[in-house]
């Protein structure tokens, strides 16, 4: 994006803003009233739920799955001449 077109667009917006402020208050209460309905109208707009929420893909590396390994054994699974020291290595597939 250039700067023509930046500047384009913060004029369009200003003028949008503008539009609807109507004439300027000039005394202390008709000011806050206008602030005060401005904040409404904008507090409005953020409430409206949008049409959809956002969709959320997860994608987990294969290391970070746990397997279902049987329990009970004395011995290591991936090392059967070791005994289990119950690091857990054998229900990961990655390091």
């Amino acid at each position: 994006m250039d700067d023509n077109r930046i500047h384009e667009l913060t004029e369009e917006v200003l003028s949008q803003l503008r539009e609807g402020e109507g004439a300027p208050a000039t005394d202390l209460e008709s000011r806050v009233a206008a602030l005060e309905a401005t904040v409404a109208r904008l507090q409005l707009g953020a409430a409206r739920p949008s049409a959809a929420p956002p969709a959320v893909h997860v994608h987990t590396h294969p290391s970070l799955q746990v397997l279902s390994v049987p329990a009970g054994s004395e011995r290591c699974i991936m090392e059967p001449d070791k005994p289990c020291v119950h690091s857990g290595g054998c229900r990961v597939l990655g390091h």
